[in-house]
């Protein structure tokens, strides 16, 4: 017989929502709780294993119910106490995914378990459909009752366990898909900006602040032109909370809770700078972006300081005080949809930040809005399973239950930022290693963790064999970043950002030695295989 795990001595709070047990014993046989309950009054055999937590909280594994999952992601998900990813994929519909999905079942990835959905199906804006918006690049786009049946049957068969439909795809074409996907076992999350519709068509969770937020706004023009401007650029998120229309909170609420329908604010990504535990915030995030041993790509320190930089050093007082009013209406959303007993999930969202510590945010900025501790725990664990049909075997510690855990040091029901001060993980019934390694994804993504333009110009198109340094100005639409490194044949050049739409990059004659042509991209600093379309350097004779 497999030899029991036992965890004891410490406060368990079991995701259930019921009083902490005080001086917990767990017992894991199997890779699932055997038996829960208090200190001598659960037997526990001569031969477990057993590890002492006294003086730590216990509560189950976490789940992200918001991710998007990056093959750098593993390790930040372990080291956070989050054994679970529910990920939303972007850009493409199933393989990668499905490859990280098994080598983690298998033991050949380290990362959380993933519940995977696949891109998005939903229809075409009318506006703002370039390339770089969601409408353009991250759904399968379906215009009848068939294409949307096929579409779902597809995800089913390609192991996807979560259906995601956007905000374009019409009401009667939502039915569809959540009918489909419902005959199929598959719950449906959604973007929406029509809250009620979308709740009556049948999903089950409502992505986002800004899809309630849209919703509040009753004159259907106004929603969606505010939706589309947010989607194309013309005004930010963090700007477009102020447009709110707190009167009508209470109708958007009471669709989602007569109907069962889960909420996930990921409200930090945008605004964890307003928060007053930013600070805290910025610390723990400098914790891990300093650690040698994570290792992560630049891209992600570059995106995280940028949330703050935006709003603190950018924003006019103007603007920064708009976004404050936006602030203050998610908090106000927040807090009466749990007051009238809306189901809370919470989720990271990343790439504005940093995964699976968004997470922990967005917990902390729920409490800051009014949610209690026990109920943001649940927003992590119970509330999620639930939401995603796998409570059966996840979201709580309870017997019979696929064995995960996160132990951490405080007492998180008097500090919710407790929750990520992780020192144990139990995933499957086993203890997990939780610290950094410089881990390098043995199957590594194959697009952008941030923007990344196709399409380039340079000037000058012209140089001579052997010439310089010569600056070459390089501008591309889609988003240019500090971390973006110019390559002439392979190799990077020095290069500076000027602006999201220009990099400048310095030619060294070593690097034209002799006449060609000469094939020039863009890399992202860290990323092996993410690379914009080639454009091309001609280098003529010197005479």
């Amino acid at each position: 017989a497999d030899r029991k795990l036992v965890i004891q001595g410490g406060r368990l709070i079991d995701g259930t929502g019921r009083p902490p047990i005080e001086n917990a014993v767990i017992v894991i046989r199997s890779g699932r709780f055997e038996a829960v309950g208090k200190r001598g009054e659960v037997p526990v055999s001569a031969d477990a294993e057993v590890i002492d937590v006294a003086g730590k909280t216990v509560m189950p594994g976490f789940i992200d119910g918001h991710g998007h999952l990056e093959d750098f992601h593993g390790e930040l998900y372990l080291h956070l106490g989050i054994t679970t990813c529910a990920t939303i994929e972007l850009y493409q519909d199933g393989p990668w995914t499905r490859a990280q999905k098994e080598g983690t079942d298998l033991g050949k990835i380290r990362g959380p378990r993933i519940w995977m959905s696949g891109r998005a199906i939903g229809g075409f804006s009318t506006g703002h459909d370039a390339f770089g918006s969601r409408t353009a690049r991250d759904n399968i786009i379906v215009t009848t009752a068939e294409e949307v049946r096929r579409a779902v049957q597809r995800k089913k068969e390609l192991g996807c366990e979560i259906l995601k439909v956007n905000e374009f795809l019409s009401m009667d074409l939502v039915k569809v898909a959540c009918d489909e996907a419902h005959r199929l076992g598959m719950p449906v999350a959604a973007h929406s900006w029509d809250v009620a519709g979308s709740s009556k068509a049948g999903v089950d969770a409502i992505e986002h602040i800004w899809s309630v937020g849209y919703s509040s706004i009753p004159y259907v023009p106004a929603r969606r032109k505010l939706a589309e401007d947010r989607l194309g650029g013309v005004i930010d998120q963090e700007l477009a909370g102020a447009y709110y229309q707190v009167e009508n909170y209470d109708q958007v609420i009471g669709a989602m809770v007569d109907r069962r329908v889960a909420w996930t604010p990921t409200v930090a990504k945008w605004l964890r700078p307003l928060s007053p535990s930013a600070e805290r915030f910025r610390e723990r995030e400098n914790q891990i972006l300093n650690n040698p041993d994570a290792d992560l790509p630049a891209a992600v320190r570059a995106v995280t300081e940028n949330a703050y930089e935006k709003l603190l050093k950018r924003y006019t007082p103007a603007q920064l005080d708009q976004a404050k009013v936006g602030y203050e209406k998610a908090n106000e959303f927040i807090r009466r949809f749990v007051r009238a007993g809306g189901i809370l999930k919470e989720g990271s969202d990343p790439p504005r930040g940093m995964a699976a510590l968004l997470m922990h945010q967005a917990l902390m900025m729920d409490v800051e809005a009014g949610v209690s501790p026990m109920a943001a725990i649940q927003a992590a664990t119970l509330n999620v399973a639930k939401t995603f049909k796998k409570d059966k075997d996840y979201g709580s510690v309870e017997p019979g239950k696929i064995a995960d855990l996160s132990i951490v040091e405080g007492d998180p029901l008097q500090d919710i930022w407790m929750t990520q001060n992780v020192k144990m993980v139990v995933m499957d019934g086993k203890l997990v290693d939780i610290g950094f390694s410089k881990y390098k994804n043995p199957i590594p993504s194959f697009y952008s963790y941030q923007s990344l333009p196709l399409d380039l110009e340079i000037s000058p198109l012209f140089l001579i064999e052997g010439s310089g340094p010569t600056t070459l100005r390089v501008r591309g639409q889609g988003g240019m970043w500090p971390f973006h490194r110019v390559m002439l044949n392979g190799k990077p050049l020095p290069t500076s950002f000027v602006s999201k739409d220009e990099l400048k990059a310095t030619v060294p004659p070593e690097a034209i030695p002799k006449a060609g042509t000469y094939v020039l991209t863009l890399k992202c600093e860290g990323e092996d295989f993410p690379e914009s379309h080639r454009a091309h350097l001609i280098v003529g004779f010197k005479a």
